[in-house]
């Protein structure tokens, strides 16, 4: 046994690890050790982008600017469509007993915040968003306190604010005067089946005697009205067309009058103005701007701002874009006023 253990303790001593089994087990520890780091070093997945809803009354150039604005006012904040934030889209084309199932599309996509355009798409938005979590901000919208969505111009609600495109009739009938310096009276055509006109009317009354105009205002009940109703404004210098969807759908037969009384009108809605030679000038608010804002009120909700906390945006002068018709002024043998020469407003 003695002799055994001597031999054992003989070999131990003389026996080495081979030097090729040493560097592969060094480089196999050092291997996971690498692996190791390199998990370590992996960049962290990219949050999910933001994803906000927009829900539309239906497919219009009007809206589809005001969702524009909407987006660019996003983006110069930091939010760039398709990389940190995701729009989705959806609208009941103009008919109102889709909205309820426009809003359920959007809601399934788990928004943050959702935009809704016009004064019914934000109505139902109220009724049927019911994940109160959500907040909503409206834009397109003339009246909201009127129309139930606020409880007043200094406040939104518990969960929506947004922008009013109401019109500044004191801004009007002052761009007015600089368009037509020696106009005295203008006449105005509006609804009085139509709250909305006929609130109108009452606004557009107070600021022509601040204006220190003379306003004659005649209501037409439908478009065979208006010809023959146009034609009792005698006397006038201008027409002034209010964002009425009678009085807008009728504006070429309030033309056809008009004319004949060598008479120019002056619009509260843009897009006429750029089909023909009906409107010598167009005044109100850009559908822009009006995205635009609303999209600065989104960006405070989304800090944690509560609608309530806020008052409705109403335009203000900067707002408003003027379009000019050259051509218009030129059949009806007005001169266009040296102080709209640099204005950048001409539509031809």
């Amino acid at each position: 046994m003695d002799m055994f253990s001597a031999c054992v303790r003989r070999l131990g001593r003389r026996w080495r690890a081979p030097a090729a089994l040493v560097s592969m087990a060094a480089l196999g520890f050092g291997g996971l050790g690498g692996f190791a780091g390199a998990a370590r070093a992996q960049t962290p997945a990219a949050p999910a982008p933001l994803v906000v809803g927009i829900a539309n009354f239906g497919p219009h150039p009007a809206l589809s600017t005001t969702i524009q604005g909407f987006k660019d006012e996003m983006q110069a904040h930091g939010y760039v469509e398709n990389k940190n934030v995701r729009y989705v889209y959806s609208d009941a084309n103009f008919t109102p007993s889709l909205i309820p199932q426009t809003l359920a599309q959007i809601v399934a996509q788990q928004p943050s915040l959702i935009l809704t355009v016009t004064t019914p798409v934000a109505q139902a938005a109220v009724r049927n968003v019911t994940n109160l979590s959500i907040p909503l901000v409206f834009a397109q919208v003339t009246d909201p306190v009127k129309a139930g969505i606020v409880p007043d111009w200094q406040h939104g609600s518990a969960r929506i604010n947004g922008t009013s495109s109401v019109t500044d009739y004191n801004a009007v009938l002052s761009f007015a005067k600089t368009v037509f310096p020696k106009a005295k009276k203008f006449g105005v055509l509006y609804n009085s089946g139509e709250v909305n006109d006929v609130a109108a009317i009452a606004s557009l009354k107070e600021a022509a005697a601040k204006a220190g105009l003379e306003m004659e205002a005649t209501s037409a009940d439908s478009t065979v009205d208006v010809p023959q109703r146009a034609s009792t404004l005698q006397g006038i210098d201008f027409f002034y067309a209010i964002g009425s969807s009678l009085i807008q759908s009728s504006l070429p037969a309030v033309a056809s009058v008009t004319d004949h009384m060598r008479v120019p009108i002056l619009s509260a809605e843009h897009e006429l103005i750029r089909k023909g030679d009906i409107i010598a000038v167009a005044y109100a608010p850009s559908y822009e701007s009006q995205g635009s804002h609303a999209a600065d009120m989104a960006l405070n909700m989304l800090k944690g701002v509560k609608p309530s906390a806020m008052p409705v945006y109403r335009a203000v002068p900067g707002d408003y874009k003027a379009l000019v018709n050259r051509h218009k002024f030129k059949v009806l043998g007005l001169p266009v006023p040296a102080s709209l020469d640099s204005c950048n407003c001409f539509v031809n």
